[in-house]
């Protein structure tokens, strides 16, 4: 059995994690950038993790499965972890031009360390002091979720939506306690408000109220998210992109 890995304890992260469609144009990188900077003017050391901007991972895969019916599985991984390359570098290049110092990095230059499976690894690890050491240098780290490199030393990536799962993964590691999911919605509500004008939004939900949601197809979280947050004592802040409150707490 693996031992565990200690937990490195940073005071003041704050865990950021972006889905893909509060980065899908221009205007919503920019103001995902105000976002991490308003957090950084507070004094607080932001962590962001981000997803592929947009619907760039399922128009990277539709290339690849025109080209071949069947594509190898290790060539797709090395395909679509190019969509979180793009959101880590322009979110950076965007904070930089706002005078905030910060760094783009992959799931491999952090040192996370995944199960050796292509299309839908585990994550076993975090190896080496790379976030810790950006972090003591005044650097807000810009880290590629949904990826890392498998104990064979190859590029791999987690189940789809897996950015959450990573967002979680480093708030327990670096002992954050709680992760900030920004989303294009402003909570978790008990069905689509965009259906059903009487769904209600929950201000606090429990571990495993969230996760039967997320498994009934509530896109919110992802459900593996929701489960190690619970594993491992995170709480999870569902925080709205365009105005960056809070609107549930999942604890």
């Amino acid at each position: 059995m693996r031992a565990p890995t200690p937990v490195i304890i940073m005071p003041n992260v704050c865990i950021m994690k972006f889905g893909g469609n509060t980065l899908a144009n221009k205007q919503k990188l920019l103001l995902a950038a105000q976002l991490i900077k308003s957090r950084w003017d507070k004094g607080l050391v932001p962590v962001v993790v981000a997803s592929a901007n947009g619907n760039l991972t399922d128009v990277l895969l539709d290339h690849a499965f025109s080209i071949a019916p069947n594509p190898d599985k290790r060539e797709l991984d090395m395909l679509i972890t190019t969509g979180e390359r793009v959101s880590v570098a322009l979110l950076s290049i965007a904070l930089r031009a706002l005078g905030v110092p910060s760094v783009s990095l992959t799931g491999s230059q952090i040192g996370l360390v995944t199960t050796a499976t292509h299309n839908g690894a585990d994550i076993l690890t975090l190896k080496g002091d790379r976030l810790a050491r950006e972090i003591e240098k005044g650097h807000v780290p810009i880290v590629a979720g949904f990826q890392g490199i498998g104990e064979d030393k190859e590029i791999t990536t987690l189940k789809r939506g897996g950015s959450d799962v990573s967002a979680v993964f480093l708030a327990y590691k670096l002992g954050a306690g709680h992760v900030e999911m920004v989303k294009d919605v402003d909570g978790v509500y008990s069905d689509d408000p965009n259906k059903n004008q009487r769904a209600q939004r929950y201000e606090v939900l429990d571990f495993d109220e969230m996760y039967k949601l997320a498994l009934n197809g509530a896109s919110v979280l992802h459900p593996d998210a929701v489960r190690l947050a619970k594993e491992k004592g995170v709480e999870i802040r569902i925080v709205y992109y365009q105005t960056g409150q809070t609107g549930t707490v999942i604890k």
